[in-house]
């Protein structure tokens, strides 16, 4: 029989769940291991379990760790894991700050290992075809980009009101379209700023930040966990207008004529493009692909682009005064 590739799972939460379900429609991959610290049963079926993430990383039949813990872990994870020579999938944001993004690519760099950012929107087909299409002028030039994610969080996720525990919307859903803007765009604001509605330990329930480039564009996303927004990227260029729906797993792409005269019939193309599973096997399959390839960054999330987002994630929460206990 051949070889499966083993994924051990760091943290047994929802986005941990995800991704082992993602894995069960995958011939070539199974979850080997999961670490989970929780008193609670395990929810992720799996070969092995342990309630320590050490051994985790030391398990010699662990091809990869995808890590699901809590943000304000995955530093701690992720280095643990990498001094081990595991190669590494750490869901976003893969850190809370750059600096510690800095140390963790500088030590993938130093053991040779594989270190990548989960990111799935950018492995998911329509976007994908999104990024081909801006990258070849076949959309055209970006002008303008309105970017919104935001659900009212209830009782159950607790977490994101806390500072201690990484909460707050930019962060925690913010960073999708952070994530999605710098892709399309591909270079650096030479403008940052913003605004946040804060609780009382000073986390984000509602931040609006605005981003100017060199090339013209402009952005403004809004996150929020306070309350529903739009959840829809909507793209500008000077050939169309884009707009998709549920951005960061998105399965349709409608593209419109430019608004001349106040038409109302504009609707040039509607495309699909149907899913499968849940979508987190695309990048599974992706960090597979890589490290059988002696890589150690993807192409398509290179460490050069965490590093850009994590920098104006940053420059964002400057903006809004939001600050967590690791930036001291």
């Amino acid at each position: 029989m051949e070889h499966k590739f083993s994924w051990g799972i760091m943290g047994g939460g929802f986005i941990s769940g995800q991704f082992a379900a993602a894995l069960e429609t995958m011939e070539d991959a199974e979850a080997g291991a999961v670490a989970f610290r929780s008193g609670k049963e395990c929810p992720i079926a799996a070969k092995r379990y342990y309630n320590s993430y050490e051994q985790l990383a030391k398990d010699p039949e662990i091809d990869a760790v995808y890590i699901g813990t809590i943000h304000p872990m995955h530093f701690e994870n992720a280095e643990l894991c990498l001094k081990m020579g595991k190669p590494v999938l750490c869901e976003k944001p893969v850190t809370m700050n750059r600096k510690e993004l800095i140390k963790l690519t500088e030590l993938a760099e130093e053991r040779e290992t594989f270190f990548m950012e989960a990111v799935w929107t950018r492995f998911i087909p329509a976007c994908s075809y999104i990024k081909e299409k801006i990258a070849s002028g076949a959309f055209g030039k970006i002008r303008h980009m309105q970017i919104s994610f935001g659900e009212k969080a209830g009782k159950e996720k607790e977490r994101l009101f806390q500072a201690r525990l990484g909460g707050g919307a930019l962060l925690d859903i913010g960073v999708y379209g952070v994530n999605f803007a710098q892709w399309l765009l591909d270079e650096a604001p030479d403008y940052v700023g913003g605004w946040a509605r804060k609780n009382e330990e000073g986390i984000d329930l509602t931040t609006f930040a605005q981003m100017q480039y060199p090339s013209g564009a402009d952005v403004e996303i809004t996150s929020s966990i306070e309350k529903k927004l739009s959840n829809t990227a909507y793209i500008i260029t000077d050939k169309g207008e884009y707009v998709i729906p549920y951005f960061w797993r998105p399965d349709t792409l409608y593209c419109y004529e430019l608004n001349g005269g106040f038409r109302t019939e504009r609707l040039r193309e509607k495309k699909v493009f149907p899913i499968r599973g849940n979508g987190y096997q695309y990048e599974a399959a992706a960090v597979q692909e890589a490290i059988a390839g002696k890589k150690k960054e993807s192409a398509v999330m290179p460490w050069k682009d965490s590093l850009a987002v994590m920098q104006l994630l940053d420059d964002i929460r400057r903006k809004c005064g939001i600050v967590y206990p690791q930036d001291f």
